[in-house]
Parts: structure tokens; sequence; C-alpha cells
């Protein structure tokens, strides 16, 4: 049985919104992958993570990835790097707001992981980012806060966050063209859903466990279809 190790935030690690709260579920595509394809998954992801936070949980592992008898070291990055402090935008709509990781700082980043993967003998994978439901996820993060102050800042265009949030997602894929590494695309099969919202939390942004089957499905088709051995 190989291992594969594995970094990133909520998505990787399998946190789901129910009730009004997180929670990490035992149906995540993680546990799908591991029945699935008969590995172990060194699971390092963090609740909130950024490329930069994930960074620096990669360097404290540097030994695990070195001594791990798997090829491939899996990075799933991008859902809080484009977020803002809304409470701040809420208070204060009208100064410039920057996300949590700048593109820049989000690319210049991951390269240096990938490259840094790379030097340890490993094949780095990315993963693109599912989409979000734009109007559920405003409602989650406008929560006690001045939902009109925060639309204001948009410039009253509901689909800002959508678009912000797939710039990222863009942002991935043209690092795996520029990196030569591979990259699984989890994106297109929620898209090919005539209502992939289904597939997504009551917060917009986190895959139910519905959501994590699709993933699962979308991971082992990649690996079935190039004939990849885990």
């Amino acid at each position: 049985m190989g291992t594969i190790t594995a970094f990133g935030d909520s998505v990787l690690k399998g946190v789901i919104y129910e009730d009004e709260h997180y929670r990490v579920t035992d149906a995540s595509f993680q546990k799908i992958c591991e029945e699935s394809f008969g590995i172990t998954i060194e699971n390092k992801a963090r609740f909130g993570s950024t490329v930069t936070k994930g960074e620096s949980v990669f360097s404290k592992n540097l030994s695990l990835i070195e001594d791990s008898d798997g090829d491939y070291v899996v990075l799933e990055f991008g859902g809080n790097d484009c977020d803002f402090n809304w409470k701040e935008i809420s208070e204060d709509p009208d100064r410039e707001h920057l996300p949590s990781s700048t593109i820049e700082n989000f690319t210049e980043t991951y390269r240096s992981i990938i490259n840094e993967i790379k030097d340890l003998g490993k094949i780095p994978v990315l993963l693109s980012m599912p989409p979000i439901d734009s109007a559920r996820y405003f409602k989650q993060i406008s929560k006690g806060l001045s939902a009109e102050n925060i639309m204001k800042w948009m410039r009253n265009d509901s689909q800002y966050i959508t678009n912000w949030h797939e710039r990222y997602n863009i942002e991935i894929f043209k690092l795996a063209i520029s990196t030569q590494v591979p990259v699984i695309d989890i994106t297109s099969i929620f898209l090919e859903k005539k209502n992939y919202s289904r597939y997504l939390c009551e917060d917009g942004i986190h895959p139910n466990e519905e959501g994590h089957k699709l993933i699962a499905k979308a991971i082992e088709e990649h690996v079935r279809k190039r004939k990849i051995v885990l």
C-alpha cells in the first residue's frame, strides 16, 4: 500500500458545514480515494490555510515527504487565498482591500512549494478548486455585518465573488503548465451539473458529502485515464 502526502485547506481536510457548524466528515474524498485505490493519504491540510500557511506546514514535514514510499505529493490551495477580510470591508467599503494572498504572492509561494517537492524527488500534483455559490457565500460572509456595504465594495455585482474565485482557479492551471506538473480538474465535474449548488454546503463554498463523491470521481477518472500507478 503506497502513501501519498497531501497539503491544503479545509476542502482537502474534509470540512463540511451543517446546522451552522463546521465538522470533518468521515465521507471525504480523501477517505473514498484511500479505499478505492488501496492507499494511505497523510493528510496535513489545515482549516483556513492559505498557501503561505501551507508552506509553513510543508516545511515542518519535509522528513515525512522524504521518507514516504509514495511518489506523489498532493497540493490543494486557493479558496482561502482569494478571500477577504469581510469585517474590514463592511466597516469601510470605500478604501482598498487586499485578499489574503495577492495573485502574485499566491503564484510565487505555490511555485516555491512545487519546486521544493521536485527537489525532494517527488511529483507534485495540483488540485483545482471546486466552484462556489456566490449567493450562499455572500449570505454567509455578511452575517452580522453590513451586507449593503459589502455589496457596495463589490460595485453591486453579485457575481464578483465567483469571478474573483475563478481568477485564482485559472492561476492553478497556469501554474501546472508552467511548472510541468499534473493538475487534476475537480472543477468541471461540478459545472457539468445543471444545479451544482446541491453539491455544496449552505455556506456556498465547502463541498458537501455528495460533493466529495464528485471530487473522488474526478480523481479516479484522472488516474484511470492516464493509467497512473499509485
